[in-house]
């Protein structure tokens, strides 16, 4: 995996704010195995990078399709990622400090010549990922006794389940002995 690493401190130097585009192979972000992603898919993604007094402010934006797997069928979903998050960079406080609500938003750099950006673009995908991802509204899902895919065959484990759990399963085997 070739990460993406910037050195906010050297970019920085000469100008305040700085712009760049990159193209970057999804598979390089290393995403979990529900994120089915083939292997020339990329991903172009616009970083904007400022200088504020001693922090940064990096934001990454990005408008692309990702395959996931449905939470239902277990098949490949298109879902939209639509990106546009800022974050505020700053060093790591010398002692404990309150938080407030403006520090949602920001992170501690560990090292200002070395920001990977790889990690950033992995977890906003992560993290704007829906809840559950489905194929369809109407997917019907596997079936939980013999693992069919409901939307392409049909199969009668349902009916037989329902005979067995009902309370009338019992009178069926009276009626059969008499």
């Amino acid at each position: 995996m070739t990460a993406i690493i910037l050195n906010l401190k050297e970019e920085l130097k000469k100008e305040p704010f700085r712009e760049y585009e990159f193209e970057i192979p999804l598979k390089e972000l290393d995403l979990p195995e529900e994120y089915m992603i083939d292997e020339n898919e990329k991903l172009k993604v616009k970083i904007h990078l400022v200088k504020d007094k001693d922090d940064y402010i990096v934001s990454v934006a990005f408008d692309t399709y990702i395959n996931v797997e449905c939470a239902r069928c277990l098949e490949p979903a298109k879902t939209k990622f639509a990106v546009s998050e800022s974050i505020i960079l700053t060093k790591k406080p010398s002692k404990e400090q309150e938080l407030h609500e403006e520090d949602l938003f920001t992170e501690y750099l560990e090292d200002e010549e070395h920001f990977n950006l790889n990690e950033l673009i992995r977890e906003e995908i992560i993290v704007n990922t829906p809840m559950k991802v489905l194929c369809s509204e109407d997917c019907k899902g596997l079936c939980p006794v013999c693992g069919a895919n409901k939307n392409f065959e049909s199969c009668d484990c349902e009916i037989k389940l329902r005979r067995k759990e009902s309370p009338f399963a019992k009178l069926e085997n009276l009626l059969k002995k008499s």
